[in-house]
């Protein structure tokens, strides 16, 4: 969303970057899987809102010495992006350092809620995605907005090939225990030990014979060559908006799901699910979604990658016309993980290749595991956090994830066509889910 003068709420806006205090080894880089490559033309952008006591005596110098010593331990984010001979992208980790944005704004945090705008939490993250010149473009943008009750917020802006929401979301929640650390004794920045383990520059890969066609999973597709300019070759017209459902919200919602019971994050889709096939045409109707989900067996994993389970659900019937419970059961119990195929899709076309995940089919991103809140600012947790996606295909993309409600809410983040979000509200509200005031 472009934002003219008039609708602009930050104001003198600084740049600068922030890297790790001790220096990277010469020769140092990082390679990403194929399962990273398959997001490079995504970025997650999410917001951290805090009130006035969590941001007293966080003054500039504050927080970017919490930094220093946070970005020992990422240090590869604080690299930028080369090509291999092959072609194929990799990090060189050269401690060039995230890009620090200082920023202003006039309202104070209890009016920045009471607006209800969540498209309006754009303004706090700057977003720039990689390109065109690669070797000189951050991977991560770090905006702090300064509000005029003393309040403050937290901008990211993640290239997703570093890793998924679970790791943006454990990057961030360290850099609040080393800010923590710094306030509280102001301890020694120790030197960093040697990273491991320490990639070699990446060799070329044999590509595929011409005549062999890889067959692509149903949760991607290859898209027109992008370049050195990392967003997708499509040019659609995308919107989002937010909503907040309350625990009262999520128990009438999940009552609709009858008869069996079916877990929050299914029965939200679902009706989501069905609202969006009834505003689609017959052709473009929705019969297959993609699921993001957290790994069960890799929940404290402690890397950057993208390790997210992801698979799709086909339902074979017509989805406009199913009965929630239906539906749920469907999301909550079928599917297979592809991200095997998936890596090895884009190993075939060895790693050049671009491909679109979020919004190849319509998406469900399940950050309900994310560890959003866990964030905390001198003991203070965030008033509100948000999160969303830049570089969806035209299918669209919702991200649940937990609200502050002691995890019985939720807020959801919808990002379709411009013209499909309209239809989608007047369909949430004529199927009696959602009141006016949610929007």
């Amino acid at each position: 969303m472009v934002y003219s003068k008039e609708d602009m709420l930050i104001h003198n806006i600084k740049l600068s970057s922030v890297g790790p205090s001790c220096a990277i080894e010469s020769g140092v880089v990082h390679e990403p899987s194929g399962m990273d490559l398959a997001m490079k033309l995504h970025y997650l952008i999410g917001v951290y809102l805090f009130k006035s006591d969590a941001a007293e005596g966080l003054t500039t110098m504050v927080i970017k010495e919490s930094m220093f010593s946070w970005l020992n331990d990422y240090y590869v984010v604080s690299g930028r992006f080369r090509h291999s001979d092959s072609g194929r992208p990799y990090v060189k980790c050269n401690d060039c350092g995230v890009r620090f944005i200082e920023a202003e704004c006039e309202k104070t945090v209890d009016e920045w809620l009471e607006m209800r705008d969540y498209s309006l939490n754009k303004q706090l993250v700057y977003h720039l995605p990689i390109g065109p010149e690669i070797s000189f473009s951050p991977p991560v943008f770090l905006q702090v907005t300064r509000f005029k009750c003393g309040g403050m917020s937290l901008g990211l802006s993640w290239a997703h090939i570093l890793g998924d929401a679970f790791s943006a979301c454990e990057f961030i929640n360290k850099w609040g225990q080393a800010v923590s650390k710094i306030q509280a004794d102001r301890p020694p920045i120790l030197p960093r030990p040697p990273p491991t383990p320490i990639n070699n520059i990446p060799k070329p890969r044999t590509p595929p014979p011409a005549h062999i066609k890889p067959n692509y999973p149903l949760s991607i597709k290859l898209v027109d060559p992008v370049g050195d300019r990392w967003v997708p070759s499509d040019n659609f017209k995308m919107n989002t908006f937010s909503l907040h459902l309350t625990s009262t919200h999520m128990t009438h919602l999940q009552s609709k799901c009858d008869p069996q019971p079916i877990p929050p994050f299914e029965s939200l889709c679902a009706v989501i699910w069905k609202c969006i096939a009834k505003i689609r045409d017959h052709e473009e109707s929705p019969n297959i979604v993609t699921l993001f989900k957290r790994d069960p067996n890799n929940l404290k994993s402690g890397k950057l990658g993208n390790t997210a389970m992801i698979s799709t659900v086909e339902a074979e019937f017509s989805v406009a016309d199913a009965e929630l419970g239906k539906l749920g059961k469907l999301l909550a119990e079928e599917g297979s993980d592809e991200r095997g195929e998936i890596e090895e899709a884009v190993e075939k076309e060895n790693g050049v290749s671009d491909f679109v995940v979020y919004g190849a089919n319509l998406t469900f991103v399940n950050m309900e595991e994310a560890n959003p809140y866990g964030l905390e600012v001198k003991g203070n947790g965030a008033e509100l956090v948000w999160y969303g996606i830049e570089g969806v295909g035209d299918k669209g993309v919702v991200v649940v994830m937990k609200d502050r409600d002691g995890g019985k809410g939720r807020v959801v983040t919808v990002i379709l066509g411009e013209d499909e979000v309209v239809k989608l509200k007047h369909e949430l509200r004529d199927g009696g889910l959602l009141l006016d005031k949610d929007y």
